[in-house]
């Protein structure tokens, strides 16, 4: 009951002001991956130097306030040290709520004994989202990884194997882009013929984005070539959900009937809450408002991991205030989007004009200063 009331209170707060410690962390374990998705470059990166568990460790016993906590990478179980790392955030965060993490679902039976191990650790609520993005020939293209859509498929039963009463909630995560464009039924069709009792409430459906300091995808231009047969297709997937009666279907139905929104005119369709409610942390512990503003805010090295002391700084204000006048490149990702939709669910006015134009596809923010 603790952590649902420190989780409901932060939420309720979100929608007044700045928090002043965020509620939302997204973890980067790790740029290593198994995949090589066309619409990302995480793979390519280089990740010597990343964080150790003994930082981890030392990261978590000085903030113990997170109520939410998304670990990604790449792909979070290429670390041998996954569950070390994970042990010493619920040894710290007695206010966590939810963990959540996507996966590329090609080590079916580590990713199983994790989810046991970590319902072991008694959560209160566990989300896996195992990415699938075609049906076979196509996700096996798109990933440049030949039999991923079968260890996806194994992946997801494996898990959904686990206890149903329990914490864990696992998803088929599909992101859309040009090169699935018009396939959304196609992949549910295709996980049906092995599956025969799945839903399309077992997908969660979002459009791919354009980071910078992320994703190394710049001048993918997600919306060339993206036109209102998606918005439609989006639309008909939606009408066969049951109503969201849960938070997350809830979030995930809100999220969806916002991304036309966002393709007519490449703004956040709220106001976003990075910076406000939630944080952005990589590899090699630099801070960014989120996943894809290109505007770090400080080296947690250097502060001896406290974040209080980033969270609270003239640069984080600073960066901040440019995500409230609309300076940021804006997106509209689950990652950023789910907690952007919480802090807004009282109506209020954009702080910038509807009018504004649109920031051009692939280019960042003006420069803001040096970090700290």
């Amino acid at each position: 009951m603790r952590r649902w009331y420190q989780l409901a209170k932060n939420v309720v707060k979100s929608n007044f002001g700045r928090l002043d410690h965020p509620m939302k962390l997204t973890f980067i374990l790790t740029y290593n991956c198994n995949t090589r998705c066309q619409m990302c470059n995480i793979w390519a990166r280089d990740s010597r130097g990343q964080m150790t568990v003994e930082e981890v460790e030392r990261f978590f016993a000085k903030n113990r306030r997170f109520n939410w906590v998304n670990l990604s990478g790449g792909e979070i179980f290429l670390r041998k040290d996954l569950m070390e790392i994970v042990r010493s955030l619920f040894r710290h965060s007695r206010d966590l709520f939810l963990l959540d993490f996507p996966t590329t679902g090609q080590t079916p039976e580590k990713i199983e004994n994790a989810a046991r191990e970590i319902i072991g650790l008694k959560p209160k609520r566990l989300l896996v989202t195992v990415s699938l993005d075609g049906p076979p020939e196509v996700h096996d293209q798109i990933r440049r990884t030949k039999g991923a859509f079968d260890r996806c498929l194994e992946t997801f039963e494996r898990l959904r194997s686990i206890k149903p009463s329990g914490p864990l909630r696992a998803f088929f995560g599909v992101t859309l882009s040009r090169f699935n464009q018009g396939r959304l039924a196609d992949i549910h069709a295709a996980v049906r013929e092995r599956i025969p009792w799945i839903e399309p409430s077992d997908f969660h459906v979002n459009v791919a984005q354009e980071s910078g300091h992320y994703y190394q995808n710049e001048g993918f231009a997600v919306r060339e070539g993206i036109d209102e047969a998606l918005d439609r297709e989006i639309r008909e997937f939606v009408g066969k959900k049951p109503l969201p009666i849960t938070p997350v279907a809830y979030l995930e139905h809100r999220y969806q009937t916002l991304v036309k929104r966002f393709r007519e005119t490449g703004r956040s369709p709220l106001p976003c809450k990075a910076l406000a409610s939630s944080v952005f942390i990589d590899p090699f512990w630099k801070v960014y408002p989120c996943s894809m503003f290109d505007a770090p805010i400080g080296d947690l090295r250097d502060v001896d991991f406290d974040l209080g002391k980033i969270w609270h700084s003239e640069r984080a204000l600073a960066v901040r205030r440019e995500v409230e006048e609309e300076k940021c490149p804006h997106c509209w990702t689950p990652c950023e989007a789910y907690q952007t939709i919480l802090g807004n669910l009282l109506p209020r006015r954009r702080r910038q004009a509807e009018a504004a134009p649109a920031p051009a596809a692939g280019v960042s923010p003006r420069p803001i200063g040096e970090p700290v």
